[in-house]
């Protein structure tokens, strides 16, 4: 089961790369960060389940960097000069 998890992971991280290849301005969106922190997800798994230690390392970042960018996007605040 954990090979089929790996897979899915490569082909999620290979799709987002694909499509910010593919798509101007699709690297910055909430969507490519999805799809990576999902690829990396299973792969940091699979490398986890397999004891890959270097694989382990760079899917623990590849998760953590999407993350964290998500945890830190600025969301519109409002103008204290709009009425509701």
């Amino acid at each position: 089961m954990q090979l089929y998890v790996g897979i899915v992971g490569s082909i999620l991280c290979i799709l987002a790369l694909a499509i910010t290849l593919f798509k101007s301005g699709f690297g910055d969106s909430a969507k490519y960060k999805l799809l990576n922190l999902a690829g990396g997800s299973c792969l940091l798994y699979y490398a986890v389940v397999e004891h890959i230690i270097p694989f382990i390392i760079l899917e623990a970042v590849w998760v953590l960097l999407p993350l964290i960018t998500l945890l830190m996007t600025k969301k519109p605040v409002e103008s204290p000069n709009q009425s509701r």
